[in-house]
């Protein structure tokens, strides 16, 4: 699906950075981050007992970089070393991912794995219950971002491969420490040419002339940008089989506004269009991502609602070929929303979010696409959707690419069952509660508490694969099972979260989270049962 909030105000933030290192009319600066994060889940598997628990140490050191000669150009590049690669020299002598010692008690140099879903050596590859975690070699260095900046009279004009959005939003995430549970992991990122420009100013500069000062403020402002994105070349010899997306985003930032008699402050309302279509697979799609932000006095509000349109044949190619049929155009028809409420108390912040993705409870081809998912890194929870949940989906994914394998078919769309922790079919309650317990000279030591209630937005939790696979008639309902076997359900369950966060000098950030999930229905496997799983996340950070 295309993404698809485009925050204007983060093109220009980096000018305001301090300068680091400067020549010959150039200035360097960059920042660096890195991150030790230990997990343990207990159980992985709710319903079996291939996975018991699991635990494991991964690491990232992201480094962002900006060259600029002041007021002309900028090129940045972040790029990511040893992302998600475990602590210590992991795998088997030999084998792949292989260590740098066969014998453990002697290894001098860790490697650099990370690990995955895969099928468990000798087990039925057409059994979900066969793919376990299994170790994978992982890139030491990824390159996120790599793009170009050049600042004309008249507006800004960017070109690379450069963040897909700025911020949280519902269908895509800049990837930065802007969660408020867990981390992110994924960079949403795209290639793309993309020209904004401030629209009040260029109206002030036309109506008074060369005396007009101009107003630079990033929050502050009518900004529009419009953009061009290469998503799918494919054969650089045809133009009919790209994947193309182009759209136009408006925002409007105000520090304070005065309306019906309330001043409103930080206030942040955006518009997007986005139009996302290739010819190979016939696919037309429209979204129209909405978004609004403001406070007045204790009350803070951020609302968001994505409306997803269109037809495509792409995800029926691979479906068909699952079910045996011929595949058809589909309608999508799909809609995603959070709200978030905070309320300021003195040391106390009540939270009130709610999240909404619409669900599909009938994955045949032939019948429209109605399910969305929040983008991967905006975090609902710290257990059920960001590790059960990605757990579980990928494991009917991995049967669905076993049997698409061998099929010559023309999509693989099997990649999005994996949901990767991403919210999706699903109504979320949120109540939190943030308490800042200490703050002092240099440090501060803040806690949050919250219990996530949430339902499948969809006549329950089905999993494509396996239902599409199992069906026998012309009524679904009767084959379709949850990603653990059993019935679709009614309810997700319920998840305790905790979080305790101790910052020091704003360079060293403690965080230690822990998540209690008690599952219901949807979780339940074919004998209707699930226990009880725990998580435990402790994280290190240094900023530099």
């Amino acid at each position: 699906m295309p993404s698809r909030s485009t925050c204007l105000a983060g093109l220009l933030a980096l000018l305001l950075a301090p300068a680091v290192a400067a020549a010959d009319g150039f200035e360097l600066e960059g920042d660096l981050e890195y991150r030790a994060d230990t997990t343990y889940i207990n159980p992985f598997e709710l319903g079996g007992t291939a996975v018991r628990h699991a635990t494991w140490t991964d690491q990232r050191l992201r480094t962002d970089w900006r060259l600029r000669h002041a007021g002309t150009v900028e090129l940045h590049l972040q790029a990511d070393l040893l992302s998600g690669v475990l602590f210590g020299d992991t795998g088997s002598f030999g084998g792949d991912p292989s260590t740098n010692s066969g014998v453990s008690i002697a290894t001098k140099q860790p490697n650099t794995t990370s690990w995955e879903i895969g099928l468990r050596e000798g087990a039925d590859p057409l059994d979900p219950d066969s793919y376990v975690p299994v170790l994978r070699g992982a890139e030491p260095v990824l390159i996120n971002h790599a793009y170009a900046d050049a600042f004309l009279p008249f507006g800004l004009l960017r070109v690379g491969r450069q963040p897909l959005s700025y911020g949280a939003n519902l269908s895509s995430h800049e990837g930065t420490r802007i969660n408020r549970w867990g981390v992110s992991r994924f960079v949403d990122s795209v290639d793309r040419v993309m020209f904004a420009t401030k629209l009040d100013e260029v109206y002030l500069a036309l109506r008074e002339g060369p005396g007009h000062k101009p107003n630079l403020a990033l929050d502050d402002g009518v900004f529009l940008a419009v953009f061009h994105d290469w998503l799918n070349q494919r054969s650089i010899f045809s133009l009919g089989d790209d994947t193309r997306q182009i759209g136009a985003a408006l925002q409007l930032r105000r520090p304070r506004l005065a309306l019906m008699g309330a001043v409103f402050e930080d206030v942040f309302l955006s518009a997007s269009v986005i139009r996302l279509s290739d010819d190979i697979f016939n696919s037309h799609v429209w979204a129209l991502p909405l978004k609004a932000e403001g406070r007045v006095g204790p009350l803070a509000v951020s609302t968001q609602l994505m409306l997803i349109r269109g037809s495509s044949r792409e995800v029926s190619e691979g479906f068909a070929a699952l079910a045996k049929t011929e595949a058809v155009q589909q309608d999508i028809r799909a809609l995603g929303a959070q709200a978030i409420a905070d309320y300021d108390m003195g040391p106390v912040t009540a939270t009130l979010e709610v999240d909404y993705a619409s669900g599909d409870d009938d994955p045949r081809p032939e019948t429209p696409i109605t399910q969305f998912s929040f983008a991967r890194d905006l975090n609902v929870g710290l257990l059920l959707f960001e590790q059960i949940m990605a757990f579980e989906s990928a494991r009917s994914a991995a049967v669905g690419i076993e049997n698409l394998a061998g099929m010559g078919a023309a999509s693989f769309p099997l990649t999005e069952v994996a949901s990767d922790g991403r919210f999706s079919n699903a109504i979320a309650l949120f109540p939190q509660v943030g308490v800042r317990l200490f703050e002092g000279p240099g440090q501060r030591l803040r806690s949050r508490s919250g219990v996530l209630f949430a339902w499948p937005a969809a006549d329950g939790v089905v999993d494509p694969i396996m239902t599409v696979l199992g069906e026998d008639g012309d009524d679904i309902s009767d084959d379709a099972v949850n990603f653990h076997g059993g019935r679709p359900g009614h309810y997700y369950g319920t998840e305790l979260d905790q979080q305790l966060e101790w910052t020091f000098r704003e360079r060293f950030v403690w965080t230690l989270e822990a998540a209690v999930l008690l599952p219901g229905s949807s979780l339940e496997n074919e004998h209707g049962k699930a226990v009880n799983a725990f998580l435990i996340d402790n994280r290190f950070t240094y900023l530099f």
